[in-house]
């Protein structure tokens, strides 16, 4: 017995040693699971809507060799859900569901060694859509079990890419099962699996993600293990992914993507008969495979089946819709006309261009929207349009320009474009925006390849050493601007040999002034991909006092674009206090002092080195001149929305000369880690800079018309000029890429001349054009813009895509008709339509209509489940009116007919959805608004949110001229105890702006007005003896409240001698409604200059035209050493009124002086006033203003702004009652004394 029992506990033990729990898979057994996985994005709010997925199927797997093994699937259940939980449930889709049973009836097999899923293959029918989907199922068996380990941490590959896995397990010896939970985290992956495209030329902020981010996921698995003698057994797994975005700072409220999947065992048999061997390719291994399907845009579903109809429809619905008028409603037909064009071959696509060639409208919308076909089909259509010279210039440029900006920067794609770089063109600016364009198509290739390949810029690097060999300066110009789009790093040495002092090896003294500032800005973008290199050659630049002064304010410009450390602005400001040239100084100083007020994150370490130069100038440079080459930034930035704005201005000059030698303004935008360069304008007046010289003869700087002859007589001597050197030069980039640069030389200038001189004859361009608007001209044109398709596709548990778009589109659109009559006609040249009368009658409108849609949830070609934020913005603005002008006796009138309809000439609108679609019923698709309705708040019991749902319409009626301007808006509102920013945008959003006749009553109807005149006489005949008696009254009470003000014999005297001159007439302006019964009212203004010595005086009289008004508005002003105003109104402009002086006194301490004094005014205004005055402490004290109940002068305000320093002011503010004072406030430009200009 005893040996018998020592036997029974050997055998144990042999057991217990022999169970494994690292994870394998018996290729002679049959293991059948039940799957289950499902997602929901919406905000996680009780009573919010959501919008989800969930998937259903058994799930069998079985051995075909060793490590091979098959998946069967069967009973495939697909739900969608598209309602507020709790009230609402899941929803099946039999078609839907039926049509993914199809694919995974299909074959499909992986291989299977030691918890690791290896190659996953299927057969070819099956789409990536689903082969990923089952990527989402085989995620459970990938999964590293150690025994010997409690805790561990490993980097291994999964379904989300290659990431860190933190395990923790836990053994039930007793029922031998591991208990295991993974947490995998998804937001730091070193190797994600994901997809970006539309953000490349937005710049990363890397400090700005340092302050918060936008997205976070983690995915935690739990797993019981079933321990066996052959390998660990899943018998039960689950996963549970959450992902928070928000397009502002997670810390703010956020949207929530909750997925869940569940595989549970649910029987293991032996295999009987071998699995037959069935035709597989290989579809990768478990990191999820992106699907790059242009055509599957997320925020909107169609069937894609024979598309050449479809979007031939679309085309001529969007012409009909959008001619006449702006349709604000075919904005979708928009994008499912992308959607279709993209999945139309080459072949058909030039057929369809054949069909719409000579429809000019269908043309257009034909040629603005298949440059969205962003793959080599562009690149044939658009090669082959070319070189038959099928498109105008403007036609060419503009889908040039788009369809590079606009294609997927591939390496197969970029060697496609090279070719247009050799083709030959007849017209030069096409060429021009051909280089330039490439240029951009190599920066957004550099942007997902990193490091950049050579062969990328290779071909522009052969042309900027080919312009060199030619010494031809356009070329060099125009490579070095397409080398700055391009932003490649290895197309420094070649920059370099443009720029002077750089490369020892290359002789530069034949680079002109223009070619080294382009070669300077082509640094511009390669400052951010390779920093030390740029600031090498900028401080060489800098630093070389034999270049010229703009160069190297352009070389200090791109360096701090690369944010250089401290000791590089230290270095930088030590030899500025050496420096000899001021204008460089100056531009230094105030581009320094600009950074270090600096709030973006990208300047957080700058600003703090461009304090400490500022303190270390500041004593020996703080008096500079205001007129100098300067630098000035304005920037904003909030840490709890992540976004922010920038704006900069340069003004490059040189001493000896008037006129700068360059202007540049940018404007920049800060959102979610990256920065937009949105738009750069500059401008460089090399022709003009010569032409004025240092000085402007006889020019005295108060701009007077005589200070206006000076300057013209200048300008006549532009023919001085040689012929090589433009007037001026100006370029244009958006996004950071230049896509314009053009010279305005001697010969534009000499053709402008010809064209609209009053000499010109029938052969010119004005008189072809008058000529045209005689016989009636009609003109269209419509340009649709996809301006940002962003997209951000990242793997999820359950094998789907979360994606995060954004899509901003844009409709503008013009209508013009206009037919004109001249009398006496022109026989001989344009200069006869200065003595004729001319008549123009014509109608249309103006305006746009702009899209904006945030996507964030599953997009896939079988459904769409998700959030999203549409807003809409169209702009209106119609005409309809008759216009006289007789140029020789300067009258002019404009005549509008009566409106009976309603104008809207602007609205906004938003909301956020929730969104269900699938391809079986594209056109049913479901999407509810994602805040709850004011019903289902009020069944809420616990956390009760916030309501605030304003609604109201204000108008503005005018009685006299039958119109009425009409504003409303009505907001919903739901939010809870946290005031996050996510939370203030969302919900409905409506406000519009109106315009609508009006009558107030019957009588009124009976008499509505008719047309609205507006007349206009610029020599209007003598003053009448009725207006020149109130002339006179007005200066008599001008004169009465400056006496009351002085304070001096002096000052009361002075404008006493002013009131000698008599008034003369300078302008007459009347705006005059006329009724069907010939009844006019409506306002007339007169207005006179009365001539007073040394003092400018002006009056405007404003008098109420009709039956029996005798009201009138008066306005005296004067300026000599002080500045005054004095406003009357009322009957012959009495009893109220109110002046305004101001005076500047100049001295060691600079002052400025204003005061507000009235005598009586309206109770209205005084009722306002006092509504005003209770927030005036609360303000005060806000804006840090310290306050002392004072007496002072009754009626009266008066404010002084005082010099304090060079870079501060003291400011007070008196009240009747009150006084306000701060002192050493930072001043907001430079200040210079009377003393320091001396």
């Amino acid at each position: 017995m005893r040996v018998l029992l020592l036997c029974c506990l050997v055998a144990l033990a042999v057991c217990q040693k022999s169970l494994r729990y690292d994870l394998s898979l018996n290729p002679n057994k049959i293991y059948e699971y039940q799957y289950e996985g499902w997602v929901k994005f919406g905000l996680g709010k009780p009573n919010h809507a959501e919008s989800g997925a969930r998937l259903k199927t058994i799930v069998t797997i079985m051995g075909a060799q060793s490590d091979t093994f098959h998946l069967q699937f069967s009973n495939v259940v697909f739900e969608e859900f598209n309602g507020v939980p709790g009230k609402s449930d899941f929803v099946a889709v039999n078609q839907l569901a039926q049509k993914i049973a199809a694919q995974l009836e299909k074959p499909i097999g992986f291989t299977y060694t030691a918890g690791n899923v290896g190659e996953i293959k299927a057969s070819p029918e099956v789409s990536d859509t689903v082969v990923n989907i089952v990527r989402g199922i085989l995620g459970f068996f990938q999964v590293t079990v150690k025994s010997n380990q409690d805790i561990y941490e490993l980097e291994e590959i999964g379904i989300h890419g290659k990431c860190l896995s933190s395990y923790a397990t836990k053994i039930n010896e007793q029922e031998k099962v591991m208990d295991l939970t993974q947490v995998v985290d998804v937001t730091n992956c070193r190797e994600k699996a994901m997809f970006q495209t539309g953000m490349a030329t937005a710049v990363e902020d890397k400090v700005s993600r340092q302050r918060g981010e936008s997205v976070f996921s983690t995915v935690k698995y739990t797993y019981n293990i079933k321990a066996t003698e052959e390998a660990g057994l899943i018998t039960k797994a689950q996963a549970l992914e959450l992902q928070f975005f928000t397009p502002f700072n997670l810390k703010g409220g956020t949207f929530k993507m909750e997925a869940m999947k569940e595989l549970v065992l649910t029987t293991v048999k032996d295999k009987t008969q071998d699995t037959p061997n069935r035709q597989m390719e290989s579809r990768g291994n478990i990191v999820y495979k992106v699907v790059k399907n242009w055509a599957n845009v997320p925020i909107m579903m169609q069937k894609l089946d024979d598309p050449v109809p479809k979007a031939t429809e679309l085309i001529k619905r969007l012409v009909q819709a959008n001619t006449n008028q702006l349709d604000s409603t075919t904005t979708e037909d928009a994008i499912k006309l992308y959607q279709l064009l993209r999945v139309i071959p080459l072949e058909k696509l030039e057929k369809m261009w054949m069909e719409v060639e000579h429809n000019r409208n269908e043309r257009n919308w034909f040629l603005q929207t298949v440059v969205e076909v962003n793959d080599a089909r562009i690149l044939a259509l658009l090669e082959r349009l070319l070189r038959e010279h099928k498109l105008n210039r403007l036609e060419a440029i503009t889908v040039i320009v788009r369809a590079f900006n606009h294609l997927e920067a591939t390496p197969e794609l970029l060697r496609e474009a090279e070719k247009f770089l050799t083709m030959t063109y007849n017209d030069a600016m096409i060429r021009r925006t051909v280089v330039l364009s490439f240029g951009s198509l190599v920066y957004r290739h550099c942007a997902y390849n990193t490091p950049c390949p050579e062969e990328a810029i290779r071909p522009l690097l052969n042309m900027a050493e080919e312009s060199r060999r030619n010494n031809n300066e356009m070329e060099q110009i125009l490579v070095l601007k397409a080398l700055g789009n391009a932003g490649h790093p290895r197309s420094l040495k070649a920059i370099e040999k443009f720029l002077p002092g750089v490369d020892p090896n290359t002789n530069q003294a034949d680079s002109k002034p223009r070619v080294v500032s382009a070669a300077v800005q082509a640094m511009r973008l390669i400052a951010t991909r390779e920093p030390h290199g740029v600031q090498l050659r900028t401080l060489k630049l800098f630093l070389n006092r034999e270049l010229k002064p703009e160069i190297r304010m352009l070389a200090l410009m791109i360096m701090f674009d690369t944010k250089p450390s401290i000791g590089l602005v230290s270095t930088v400001t030590a030899h500025l206090l050496e420096e000899r040239d001021m204008q460089v100084v100056n531009f230094a100083y105030t581009y320094f002092k600009s950074l270090s007020r600096s709030m973006t994150p990208d300047n957080h370490f700058l600003s703090t080195a461009a304090s400490v130069a500022v303190k270390i100038l500041a004593p020996k440079f703080c008096h500079l001149s205001y007129y100098r080459s300067r630098a000035t930034r304005m920037d904003w930035f909030s840490d709890d929305y992540l976004i922010g704005t920038a704006a900069e201005a340069f003004i490059l000059k040189r001493a000896s000369q008037v006129i700068p030698a360059g202007l540049m303004v940018k404007w920049n935008f800060h959102f979610i880690g990256r920065i937009l360069q949105l738009v750069e304008f500059g401008i460089r007046p090399e022709g003009l800079r010569d032409l004025f010289g240092a000085s402007v003869p006889e020019f005295r700087g108060d701009m007077s018309m005589s200070d206006f002859q000076a300057i013209y007589d200048v300008l006549k001597k532009w023919e001085t000029l040689p012929d090589d050197k433009p007037l001026l030069s100006v370029y244009t980039r958006a996004s950071g890429q230049e896509f314009f640069f053009n010279d305005f030389n001697k010969d534009f200038m000499e053709r402008m001349m010809r064209e609209f001189s009053p000499t010109a004859g029938r052969d010119s361009f004005v008189w072809r054009m008058i000529e045209q608007l005689i016989h009636g001209f009609s003109w269209r044109g419509v340009l649709p813009f996809l301006t940002v398709e962003a997209r951000y596709i990242q793997a999820t548990t359950l094998g789907l895509p979360v994606e995060i778009s954004k899509y901003y589109h844009t409709v503008n659109a013009m209508s013009v008709n206009a037919k004109a009559a001249i009398s006496p006609q022109m026989t001989d040249n344009v200069g006869q339509l200065l003595d004729a009368e001319t008549t123009l009658k014509t109608d249309g409108f103006i305006g746009y209509t702009k899209s904006f849609w945030l996507f964030y949830g599953i997009n896939t070609d079988l459904f769409q489940s998700a959030v999203e934020l549409k807003t809409k913005s169209p702009i209106t603005i119609p005409w309809n009116f008759v216009g006289k002008f007789n140029t020789r006796e300067r009258k002019f009138e404009l005549e509008f007919p009566r409106s009976n309809r309603e104008v809207e000439v602007f609205s906004f609108s938003s909301n956020v959805f929730a969104i269900s679609r699938d391809i079986v019923n594209p056109e049913a698709a479901k999407r509810i608004p994602l805040l709850p309705t004011e019903q289902s708040v009020s069944q809420m019991t616990n956390c009760r949110p916030n309501k605030w749902h304003p609604v109201e319409k204000m108008c503005t009626k005018s009685t006299i001229f039958g119109v009425s301007l009409c504003s409303e808006y009505e907001l919903r509102r739901v939010y809870y105890q946290e005031q996050y920013p996510l939370y203030h945008f969302l919900g409905f959003t409506h406000f519009a702006l109106k315009v609508a006749p009006y009558s107030s009553s019957r009588a009124q109807q009976a008499t509505a007005v008719e047309k609205i005149r507006l007349e206009m006489d610029a020599s209007p005949s003598a003053v009448s003896e009725s207006m020149r008696q109130l002339l006179n009254h007005m200066r008599r009470m001008s004169k009465e409240v400056r006496t009351s003000s002085s304070t001096s014999r002096e000052q009361q005297d002075r404008p006493t001698r002013g009131m000698e001159g008599s008034p003369v007439p300078v302008l007459n302006f009347k705006a005059l409604a006329l009724s069907s019964s010939q009844r006019v009212e409506g306002y007339e203004a007169s207005f006179y200059y009365t001539p007073e010595g040394e003092r400018q005086s002006t009056q405007l009289i404003v008098s109420h035209v009709g039956e029996s008004s005798n009201w009138k508005m008066c306005v005296t002003t004067a300026v000599a050493a002080q500045a005054k105003a004095h406003v009357a109104w009322g009957e012959q402009c009495q009893p109220y009124s109110v002046s305004v002086s101001s005076a500047y006194l100049s001295g060691n301490k600079p002052e400025l002086k204003a005061v507000l004094r009235w005598d009586r005014v309206p109770e209205t205004m005084v009722l306002n006033g006092k509504r005003i005055a209770k927030y005036i402490p609360g303000m005060a004290f806000l804006l840090c203003f310290t306050q002392e109940e004072e007496k002072n002068a009754m009626q009266e305000v008066s404010a002084s702004v005082i010099a304090a320093s060079a870079d501060s002011i003291d400011v007070k503010i008196k009240f009747p009652e009150l006084t306000l004072r701060r002192e050493a406030l930072p001043s907001p430009m430079p200040i210079s004394s009377t003393e320091t200009e001396q």
